[in-house]
């Protein structure tokens, strides 16, 4: 498992005179050059600088990080990136930063993992999650992932070979599968999850970091997958079941329609689907993903 995304924020004491009268030109500040940006009105509106590639932006006296983590310590987010990592990334970013990285607030956070594998035969079989269907992601034109958009967070998967090749122009050289939630803190602390995020010296917590690895893995195990359903063992009962449930807008209809049906049929379908669609690829994809998130945590 990696961090990913992350949106930190944090109030900096003793601010630089400079910034303090707010000059419109290019400050440097801990070896690192601040630039303005000016609004439409034509009014300073905030401060920002790289490291890496992480954006500081610094506004009303506190200082905002964006951007991958993983990106920061190994340049790419398409390779393991450990527990040990993690700890030895934040060590490095709190050398480079004017407070303790430990105590900036995390406001949004992506947990994700990269597995070699036929990245769109395993979205292409996702079907719902929370009784949503997933939305193509595009690249160029080209459909190349699956995303399901949810209240507080979203779950997607992609072809990471090719995001690699079009964002980064790095050709990978083999099949990778990119699986990540990203979602406000809100979502990882909510009653279900529980994590308890607050700051970063939280998501250095061994605990709290082994409850995102298990978030991560049972989401996806919540993801309705097709099965592959050899009709000619079904019923015609069950055949029409399986068709009525694999078809979206049919099935929303019946839901709220004929509420019962919908409930009484749906744990017909459910049974179905545990018997016939845990397919050798699926479990394949499943056990590959929980290994690398197991080693991830234990490294």
């Amino acid at each position: 498992m990696c961090f990913d995304t992350l949106h930190l924020h944090h109030q900096v004491k003793n601010i630089p005179i400079d910034f303090v009268n707010q000059k419109n030109e290019t400050l440097s500040w801990l070896n690192l050059k601040w630039h303005p940006i000016i609004n439409k009105h034509n009014y300073l509106s905030c401060y920002y600088t790289y490291i890496g590639n992480l954006r500081l932006v610094f506004k009303g006296g506190k200082i905002y990080i964006k951007n991958s983590l993983q990106c920061f310590y190994m340049n790419n987010n398409y390779q393991s990136f450990s527990y040990s990592q993690v700890l030895d990334a934040f060590s490095k970013l709190n050398q480079l930063v004017p407070f303790n990285i430990y105590e900036a607030e995390v406001t949004r956070l992506a947990v994700g993992v990269v597995i070699e594998e036929d990245a769109q035969k395993a979205y292409n079989e996702w079907k719902f999650y929370m009784g949503k269907p997933p939305k193509p992601m595009y690249e160029k034109n080209k459909i190349y992932g699956s995303k399901f958009h949810l209240n507080d967070y979203y779950i997607k998967a992609y072809d990471k070979t090719f995001q690699a090749q079009c964002k980064d122009k790095i050709n990978i050289g083999k099949p990778y599968f990119r699986y990540e939630i990203e979602g406000k803190t809100k979502f990882f602390n909510n009653k279900t999850n529980n994590v308890g995020i607050t700051t970063v010296a939280d998501l250095i917590d061994k605990i709290k970091y082994k409850k995102l690895c298990d978030i991560l893995i049972n989401r996806y195990q919540k993801i309705e997958k097709e099965a592959q359903v050899d009709l000619s063992k079904l019923t015609i009962k069950e055949k029409r079941i399986v068709a009525s449930m694999s078809d979206f807008k049919i099935k929303e209809s019946i839901r709220k329609q004929h509420p019962h049906t919908y409930k009484k049929e749906r744990k017909i379908y459910l049974k179905l689907m545990r018997d016939l669609d845990n397919t050798d690829f699926q479990n394949k994809v499943f056990n590959k993903l929980n290994t690398q998130i197991q080693s991830s945590l234990n490294n």
